[in-house]
């Protein structure tokens, strides 16, 4: 199998995505990767199937390793050397980044970074691997500010960055996604797919699913259920559907959460505390509403306004 034949039916945001996770994956260099994207995108997938194809020696693609930053913040050094160890001529993916806290991060930046031959490792530098870190954060809370990561850490697992799209918006290519969901869950040995009803209203916009294919799992579970109930008419089944998705299956919003984003210091006047705030307005709104713009109609404000507080030009005076 190709990588053309593996991605032939993904939508064209998705199939651009992948094709450059997998110039990293084959590329002879070894340096770190920032795989981003909301819940349910297909981060840790696409990389587990790319690993899958390119499964060669040269590649230091031999096994794939997951880890979650949360659970490796009680890693000390000698942790990490032996994850290193274990995955060597491997994969290392580490998870949700953004969780791993400055302390950590200390640690982990003597191990990622290379020494000769491109290898990984703390007082050696001798593990043949490679490593990418996931994050559902927008790269502006990651690089902007040091909320998340510190500006050291962030240029060090920030080399190549690949951004997988969500269902918020673009071309969404949903109901294929839907029929590939039917098809791992093995539904269609009893049922066949859901009916035009269903697919229009997957396909019509309104509904938001905030955790992408995860969503289309519970849509496929529930609708699946439903129909193997013989007392439930099949035109009744969307509206139970809807309304259990809403009431308690759907992702919870991607919110950002603002007081992490800014904090008040002591150690500047009042002026560039109100510059700071200005410039995490900036972000909290881009990722709320997925642009500055649409942002800007929003909050009321306008949009020069608040390209200016991004820029970190919020000492200018206001329209």
């Amino acid at each position: 199998m190709t990588v053309e034949s593996l991605i032939k039916n993904e939508n064209k945001q998705r199939k651009q995505a992948i094709k450059k996770l997998n110039s990293y994956l084959t590329n002879p260099g070894r340096f770190s990767i920032l795989v981003i994207g909301l819940r349910g995108t297909g981060k840790a997938h696409w990389l587990s199937e790319l690993q899958k194809l390119q499964n060669k020696p040269s590649l230091n693609l031999n096994s794939i390793t997951f880890i979650n930053a949360l659970n490796a913040n009680m890693f000390a050094e000698e942790d990490w050397i032996k994850t290193f160890k274990n995955t060597n001529n491997g994969l290392l993916v580490i998870s949700d980044i953004e969780e791993l806290t400055k302390k950590n991060q200390a640690v982990l930046f003597e191990g990622i970074s290379t020494g000769e031959g491109g290898k990984f490792g703390f007082k050696e530098k001798e593990y043949a691997i490679r490593i990418a870190f996931t994050t559902t954060k927008s790269i502006s809370s990651l690089r902007d500010s040091e909320t998340y990561l510190t500006h050291k850490f962030f240029d060090r697992i920030c080399q190549f960055a690949v951004k997988f799209p969500s269902y918020h918006r673009g071309d969404r290519n949903i109901w294929q996604d839907f029929k590939k969901t039917w098809k791992k869950m093995c539904f269609k040995e009893y049922n066949s797919l859901p009916g035009e009803a269903f697919k229009e209203w997957l396909e019509n916009g309104n509904i938001i699913l905030h955790g992408n294919f995860r969503d289309l799992d519970k849509l496929a579970i529930n609708w699946h259920n439903y129909r193997l109930q013989e007392d439930i008419d099949e035109e009744n089944i969307l509206e139970l559907v809807k309304s259990d998705f809403n009431d308690f299956y759907r992702f919870p919003e991607h919110n950002v959460n603002l007081k992490r984003e800014f904090e008040i210091s002591e150690d500047i006047n009042w002026n560039d505390n109100l510059d700071n705030f200005k410039e995490a307005y900036t972000r909290f709104i881009k990722e709320r509403y997925g642009s500055l713009k649409q942002g800007a109609k929003k909050a009321g404000i306008s949009y020069r306004t608040m390209e200016r507080w991004a820029n970190g030009k919020g000492k200018k005076k206001e329209e």
